[in-house]
């Protein structure tokens, strides 16, 4: 059923860019892209030399009329579909804007809190990346730029885990069931960005608080977490750093332990500890060359559990990108302890086994 949905949506977007092709202001593109990886912890990923891999097709439209614009980014994986994001916006004035619809979270680093493929242990915990269905604004004036949003639900709601970030949702991971849904969250960041010369450097905080509602239960818990954040730049060397404090304080039902929480993300769903802080360290540096630009990069990024029982997850990802044309590629080698989908099985609990696993991944991308 779901490759016959995934066709479906696929004819109908491109039914939709054939009959608005010839739009002034239209723009439709996209990406196709395929991975390759080898992984230590895997078996079956050593004996094949790894595994090369259809990742995704995308497909992106904006348009414009006026001061009233729509944007929208659809993704196709082997197995199943999802939005990313979909929102119309309104130029209020050179200082405002407003938008509705599927949009970006305000919190942490703007932009991305890493550089590499895999991104960081942020965008698991639904820090980095992470969409919703609401409303915000931005309102930027000189160097101070605030952003505001109240977003209603997850994009598919608690029990279908597509959504693009980490986001508390129901489900059931070895036998214990969950039955959050993250629901009317307020999230703001400010940020200020001083420049001198060929140095920036932009300085920032965020902070979240929303509901988690119980349905089998009509209960609710709370969600409030905090951020502040540093990103700086000159002659191509980057910097970044964030530390953050996360507390998914879930209605307590008595069947479950109240230190885990479930969250669903991309078609899966998985256990993190619901209490503790992130810290974010990334070094980059950017080379211009005739033939494209080269970013050489190292991210580090650790999940610090606040139980005593529970132990850290850490990700280190060093690797270089390369943009030429319409092309983009990552080369990239991880080290992981204690990281989902890295030879571990969950984030900031007790780790399955003492050792760091290791993957390298080279993905590729065209952008039509």
């Amino acid at each position: 059923m779901k490759k016959l949905n995934i066709t479906l949506s696929a004819s109908i977007l491109m039914a939709l860019a054939s009959q608005t092709a010839l739009a002034d202001d239209l723009n439709v593109g996209g990406s196709v892209r395929g991975n390759y990886s080898y992984s230590d912890y895997s078996d079956s990923s050593q004996d094949k030399l790894g595994d090369f891999d259809f990742n995704l097709l995308s497909v992106t439209f904006s348009d414009k009329w006026n001061d009233i614009g729509v944007k929208a980014e659809y993704r196709f994986y082997d197995g199943y579909d999802h939005l990313k994001y979909g929102y119309a916006f309104w130029d209020v004035n050179d200082d405002l804007t407003i938008n509705g619809g599927v949009i970006s979270k305000p919190f942490g680093n703007k932009g991305y809190a890493s550089h590499n493929w895999w991104y960081s242990l942020n965008y698991y915990m639904g820090f980095e990346d992470d969409y919703g269905v609401g409303v915000s604004a931005q309102y930027q004036k000189g160097s101070s730029l605030s952003e505001f949003a109240f977003i209603k639900n997850a994009v598919y709601g608690g029990t279908d885990h597509r959504d693009f970030a980490g986001t508390v949702a129901k489900g059931t991971v070895d036998g214990t069931t969950y039955n959050n849904e993250e629901t009317n969250t307020f999230a703001a960041r400010q940020s200020f960005t001083l420049t001198s010369g060929d140095f920036t450097t932009v300085l920032g905080a965020s902070v979240e608080y929303g509901q988690l509602y119980n349905s089998d239960f009509g209960e609710n818990g709370d969600t409030l977490n905090y951020a502040v954040h540093l990103d700086m730049n000159y002659d191509g060397w980057g910097f970044q750093a964030q530390y953050l404090a996360f507390d998914f304080d879930q209605y307590d039902d008595g069947q479950l332990d109240p230190d885990k929480i479930g969250m669903g993300m991309l078609d899966g769903f998985y256990e993190v500890s619901s209490k503790g802080n992130i810290y974010t360290a990334n070094l980059s540096k950017s080379i211009a060359t005739s033939w494209g630009n080269l970013t050489i990069y190292n991210d580090f990024s650790m999940v610090q559990p606040d139980v005593e029982e529970f132990d850290d997850s850490i990700l280190n990802s060093t690797g270089v990108s390369l943009a030429y044309g319409p092309v983009f590629v990552y080369v990239d080698y991880y080290m992981a302890k204690n990281v989902l989908w890295l030879g571990g099985n969950s984030l900031g609990l007790a780790e399955t086994h003492d050792d760091w696993d290791h993957r390298f991944n080279i993905n590729l991308a065209y952008y039509f």
